[in-house]
């Protein structure tokens, strides 16, 4: 009987970490939609935490969410290299101002959608992905781009 309390326990658990989690459940548009406003809710009450989306509920695999400032610079994305950029300067491996285009679809009324190539994490090889951005206002009163996108989306 103990072991069996045990066993319904640790599913229950393991059940609602699964749950909890905000990383896309499939590589669709509907799941990495719902993840950048599930983003999007956090920094309209929070303000932009970088430390928050690097955690395991916001980033796992191919899967990970950005920020863009008020100012159209990047704040929060795991290349370092790229934060502190302009979006303006984010180009994909065709030379395509993705950044800009991510911005100017994130501004839109209920957000946008931007195709291009770009590496997977921890490779250089670029592949077809497919970003979706939103707008919120933050805590702070001023508006901030939160996207994130799926390489090769169904």
């Amino acid at each position: 009987m103990t072991r069996r309390l045990i066993s319904i326990c640790a599913l229950f658990v393991c059940a609602t970490l699964v749950a909890a989690s905000n990383v896309p459940k499939a590589n669709t548009r509907s799941d990495i939609k719902k993840y950048v406003k599930a983003a999007a809710k956090y920094v309209g009450q929070h303000g932009p935490s970088c430390k928050e989306f690097e955690e395991k509920d916001w980033r796992a695999g191919d899967y990970y969410i950005f920020v863009l400032g008020p100012d159209d610079k990047l704040i929060c994305h795991p290349n370092a290299s790229l934060v502190g950029k302009p979006a303006s300067d984010i180009k994909d491996a065709n030379g395509k101002v993705v950044g800009s285009e991510i911005a100017a679809a994130g501004k839109k009324r209920g957000g946008g959608w931007v195709e291009y190539m770009w590496p997977r994490p921890g490779t250089d090889k670029p592949v077809a992905k497919t970003t979706y951005a939103t707008h919120v206002k933050g805590p702070d009163g001023k508006t901030y781009l939160v996207g994130s996108g799926g390489y090769e989306v169904k």
